[in-house]
Order: structure tokens, then sequence, then C-alpha cells
């Protein structure tokens, strides 16, 4: 019972700590509530989690994606006092600074040597600068929207992280993993209804069930945040497993792929979310374009469209139908015209505030950081360009059009680029989905939601990074 040769502890002291871990635990339940003990498991937990993302970042990335998939689910189990938002925001930072003390000697900075990066930092600046607004009125407001520039620094960690195709395609998978138990999820929720504690977390904001109350149809959000989300992540995977599913693997690969896609589509539906059709028929579309000369691929497109015709024309009713239906009807769609004349109504102040009123200043954002502005009260924009617009100006709209058209740019530029099946395929897989959510985000704050705003950043460096991926495998080739 010594410390032996190899220096490992003996085990009494492994059996006393944790008998003293016990206690301590039950010690903290009995005086602190039945909280205290799932709170003490998260944190010692986390002390482990740290020293594994100090040691290796791609630990962190990971787990950060998987908590922006998982977080929200978590939260209504069992009701973390913390702010989770803040936590995703701070581990994101972590994984930054993680990425500087592993494995030194192989970073690639190449990155700074393209347009994409280039326009990714000028937005960075742009907002930065947005402090010395002189239409915003707190600074507080500024410190609170600093933390979407962590989209840079997961930019970096992403650059990083893709060195190899197989590191893309581990990733791929994992997403694809994911989006399938999201959308059985969802699928779950349609068919057996809501667990006892989502009827608590639905109950608990007043409002709320009429707001996900249709046309006598329970919109579903699964594992996310929100139907909205939900609706909008199943629409991007599905697009993305149906390119995969029109690669170069085995038939049982594509076939797999192709019946995941489906699923994906059928969760989707149940979000009642038509932005998320509009997506879909957008993703598709581009799809067929880009791969016109593919003999498979129209064949597809001629299923689609049958299947299409069948469910926009067919002789059948339902809540989630109609809902589909009304998405290629806007013009019988009063929450669209809503939506349409609180466009024309604020176009007069995004015209004469080429820089905007402020970051978060706009809406119930406006209320609680920037009370008293001009763009503060209990209303949302809804579109995300809308957003941009208010809060940053014309200017900053058009530098983050700009920026978008670039990611595109190089990503259709990369397709026809490539020789390799397989490059090809992923790159599709990234800027087919992408291409749609940045159309979605014309009526929804679609892509900066949770897990969305990651698989955005992915893409960014994707269309950046891929091209070297096909030197190195002609380099092999060469050998």
């Amino acid at each position: 019972m010594y410390l032996n040769r190899t220096g490992r502890y003996p085990l009494f002291i492994i059996f006393t700590l944790l008998l003293l871990l016990s206690v301590g635990i039950a010690y903290l339940i009995v005086t602190k509530g039945t909280i205290a003990g799932p709170l003490t498991l998260v944190a010692i937990s986390g002390i482990f989690l740290l020293g594994a993302i100090l040691k290796d970042y791609r630990i962190g990335f990971y787990f950060l994606f998987g908590m922006g998939m998982f977080m929200f689910y978590i939260d209504r189990v069992i009701h973390i006092p913390i702010p989770l938002g803040v936590v995703y925001d701070a581990l994101a930072a972590l994984v930054f600074i993680a990425l500087f003390i592993h494995n030194k000697d192989k970073r690639d900075w190449t990155l700074f040597k393209n347009p994409v990066t280039i326009a990714f930092v000028i937005i960075t600046a742009y907002q930065l600068l947005q402090f010395f607004n002189p239409n915003a009125v707190s600074h507080i407001a500024w410190v609170i929207a600093l933390r979407n520039n962590i989209s840079f620094l997961l930019y970096v960690v992403c650059f990083q992280l893709f060195a190899t195709v197989r590191d893309l395609t581990r990733f791929t998978i994992t997403w694809i993993i994911m989006a399938s138990i999201v959308g059985f999820y969802g699928i779950y929720q349609e068919i057996f209804g809501l667990t006892d504690f989502e009827w608590e977390w639905m109950y608990a904001s007043p409002g709320r069930l009429d707001l996900y109350l249709i046309w006598g149809k329970l919109r579903k959000f699964s594992m996310l945040s929100d139907p909205s989300a939900f609706g909008l992540f199943m629409a991007f995977s599905c697009l993305a497993c149906a390119v995969l599913a029109m690669g170069p693997f085995k038939g049982l690969y594509r076939f797999g792929l192709g019946i995941l896609s489906a699923i994906m589509f059928i969760s989707m539906s149940y979000s009642g979310t038509r932005t998320a059709m509009a997506m879909v028929a957008v993703g598709i579309a581009f799809f067929i374009v880009m791969t016109l000369q593919n003999r498979k691929t129209i064949i597809a497109a001629a299923g689609l469209v049958f299947v299409g015709t069948i469910v926009l024309v067919g002789p059948f009713y339902g809540g989630t139908i109609n809902r589909i239906r009304s998405t290629f009807n806007p013009s019988d769609d009063a929450s669209m015209a809503v939506r349409d004349n609180k466009r024309v109504r604020l176009q007069e102040y995004v015209r004469t505030h080429p820089i905007g009123g402020g970051l978060a200043t706009t809406g119930q954002n406006g209320v609680k950081y920037s009370p008293g502005h001009y763009l503060a009260g209990g209303w949302d924009p809804d579109s995300g360009y809308l957003l941009t617009a208010l809060e940053m100006g014309w200017i900053g709209l058009i530098i983050f059009q700009v920026f978008f058209f670039m990611v595109m740019l190089k990503g259709i530029k990369n397709y026809f680029a490539l020789n390799d099946p397989l490059l090809k395929t992923l790159t599709l897989t990234y800027i087919v989905p992408f291409l749609a959510l940045s159309v979605a985000h014309f009526t929804q704050d679609a892509l900066f939601q949770k897990p969305l705003n990651l698989l955005v950043i992915v893409t960014y460096a994707v269309v950046v990074k891929i091209p070297s991926f096909q030197k190195k495998l002609f380099s092999v080739d060469l050998v």
C-alpha cells in the first residue's frame, strides 16, 4: 500500500478521496438542496475537461459542437442555474487559447493569405469600431455584443483543425450522427408527445404555448432551443445528407444517407418552420444547377419534382401539410405581410443611419441592454439582414453581404477547380446548405443560431482550406 515505482498513488488514497467526495456531495445536498449534487459533479467534470482541452484543443472543439447541440435539452431536464450561453462563449475562447498551447510546430498561418479571411477581419474590426458609434446609448451593450466575435476565433481553430481530408471527414460524420439524433428525437416528440419536463418548460414562459401552437398542431423543437432553430438545423443537415448521397461512395452508404436526408426532412416538417421548407427548395435548386451534367442529378431532380408536386397539390390536408404549402404562397401569409411592413417601416432609419444604431440596440435586446434607444422595444426584427442594417447600418450590411458572396464564390470556384470526387462532394456538402441558410437569413436570424453558427464557421474554413487537400493528394499520387 505504498507508492509504487511507477509513481501511481496507493489505492487507499484514491479510496479516501472518493469517500470524502461522496460525503461532501451528500452534505451539500442536505444543506443546499438537490441541485448541489449535480453542480458538484459538473464542477469536477469541468476541471477534467479543462485539462483535456488544454492538452488537445480538438477535444474542446468537438465538445463545443456537442454543447451547442444538446445544452438546451440538458437545461430543460435539470434546470442548471448557469448562463449556458456565457459558458459556451468562454469555452470557445478556451479552445482558441489551447490552440496556441497544443502542437505549436504544426500551425498553419496561410489562412491570412486569402480574401475570405481578410473580409472576415474587416467585419470583426467594423464591429469593434462600433464602440464609437454616436447613435449607441450604452457601452455595456457593445461589450455584450462582443461575444459574437468568438466567430473569428473559432474560424482560426477550424482552419488549424482541418489539416487533412480525414479531419474534415471525421467532423462531417460527427455532424451527421448528431443531426440524426436530433432528427429522430423530433419524430419521437411527434409520435409520442412531449415529456413532462418539456411540458413544464413549455408553460414556464407565458405565451410560449400559443406561439408554438399553429393550426391546431404543436410545433416540435427536439433538443434545440426552439422550433425555428430545430427546423433550420434539420434543413441544413438534410441538404448535406442529400449531397453526400450523390457522392462517390458505396451504394449502401449512399442509400443510408438518402434515408437520413428523408428522415431529417420529415422531422423538419414537424417544426412548422416555413423558412426551413424554403431552404430545402433553394438548396436543391442550387445543387441541380451545380451538377447538371451528372445523370444521377437529373434522375433525382425528376423524382423530387414528382414528390414535391404530390405534396403541394395532393388531396390530403393537415397542420404540417398546410404549413408546407403556405411556404410557397407568401401572398396569402399574414405573418409574412407583417414582416414586409416592418421592413418598409424601418427602411428610413437604415437610410439615415449609415453606421446603424449600435450593437444590441434592437428589439428586446435593446430593452435589456440599451434602454431608451429608438430601436428598443418589445418586437423582433425577424430578418437577420434587417437586424444587421439597423444596428450596423447599410455600410455594415454591405460588408456582411460581400463577405457571404466571397465565401460562395470561393466555394463555387473550388468545386469546378477540384479533380478529386470526394473533395468536390465535400465542397458541395457545405456550400449548398450555406447558400440556402444565407437566403433564410432574409426572413429569420438564421446564420447565428446554435448549433448552426459553428457549421457556418466551418464552412468558411472549408472553402479556404479544401484546395490544399488536393495538392496533398496530388503530391501523394506522384510519390
